[in-house]
């Protein structure tokens, strides 16, 4: 019996073209295409200039371009909401504070996302925050203060960035660690507080590293587990036996659901950039720390401090 020539090249055909389907079918290596950094404060801002440089490494990494885009307002929410309602596909991340997670889903219950919206990916950074006092106080140290404040309740008055932001709430649950109470006045951001400060209307105030470096206030205690090298002799929470030990801190977040390689490829990314002399540097610099934490370490500091958060603001009554 003689072969069907024409049914075998048909056959034939027919497999190599469905071999070049599945070819072509294939998925591609991520990323194939630009990668989105939103960030939630104005451009020019600290966290969007680290936001920069670590977009400028990753694009150097991955090999394609990465764009920062700035979503400012609503309370940090705005940019967490665009992340959150982006595709799952890991090509918009945020960079940005642990705040608009760990305090403002407790405070706004509409806010358009919840912690669970999100994977934290790695910490990027830590901003370091310190309750100095005024340039005319006689508070020389925190051992004075904690001894006025136990005589003599609520006598002194401390300055800072807003009702339930994260250095208002840090400083309370360090004063109640402490058993005692100081009296807290409010203002619309670190910078409105400094003229107060500076003239002696408030005896102390919740400042950064790089407001200290400018002015000549007296830094009490610094929130961290270690000194600081720019003020090694001022004591830190932890060696008070405050169990709040850390400033505020944030870095990339990205909507749940994405898929496991892409997350991966990211966190290794992450991790050799925030490593990395260049970004040190530039965090250096900007007076931040730069402290990678990778995924699980990341997700379990996040979840810890969004339910300290919310035991906090329960007792001040600050929930929505």
């Amino acid at each position: 019996m003689r072969p069907n020539f024409a049914r075998l090249g048909l056959s034939a055909a027919l497999g190599i073209a469905a071999t070049a389907l599945t070819v072509h079918a294939a998925p591609q290596p991520y990323p194939t295409k630009p990668i989105n950094i939103v960030t939630p404060l104005p451009a020019g801002s600290t966290v969007d200039v680290l936001a920069r440089a670590f977009a400028q490494q990753l694009s150097q990494r991955l090999k394609t371009p990465v764009v920062v885009e700035t979503k400012a307002g609503a309370g940090l929410m705005l940019a967490m909401q665009n992340v959150a309602n982006a595709p799952a596909d890991g090509y918009t991340l945020a960079f940005t504070p642990a705040t608009p997670l760990s305090i403002q889903t407790h405070r706004h219950k509409n806010a358009g996302y919840t912690l669970e919206s999100f994977v934290p990916l790695c910490q990027t950074f830590e901003n370091i925050f310190y309750l100095a006092a005024s340039p005319g106080s006689d508070i020389k140290d925190i051992r004075t203060l904690v001894d006025r404040l136990k005589k003599d309740p609520g006598r002194f008055s401390y300055g800072h960035s807003g009702i339930g932001s994260a250095p208002h709430l840090m400083t309370e649950e360090f004063l109640r660690d402490l058993n005692v109470r100081a009296t807290e006045i409010s203002y619309r951001g670190e910078t409105a507080l400094l003229p107060d400060l500076t003239s002696g209307q408030i005896d102390g105030g919740l400042v950064t590293t790089s407001v200290l470096l400018q002015h000549n206030y007296r830094p009490l205690v610094v929130f961290s587990t270690a000194r600081t090298k720019e003020f090694p002799d001022v004591p830190t929470t932890a060696e008070l036996g405050s169990k709040v030990h850390s400033s505020t801190y944030g870095g990339i977040f990205i909507r749940k659901d994405v898929p496991q390689d892409v997350l991966v490829t990211l966190e290794g990314a992450c991790r050799d950039i925030v490593n990395s002399p260049s970004y040190q540097q530039m965090a250096d610099q900007l007076q931040q720390t730069a402290t990678y934490l990778d995924r699980p370490a990341f997700s379990r500091r996040v979840a810890a401090d969004h339910a300290s958060k919310g035991r906090l603001l329960d007792e001040l009554k600050l929930k929505e």
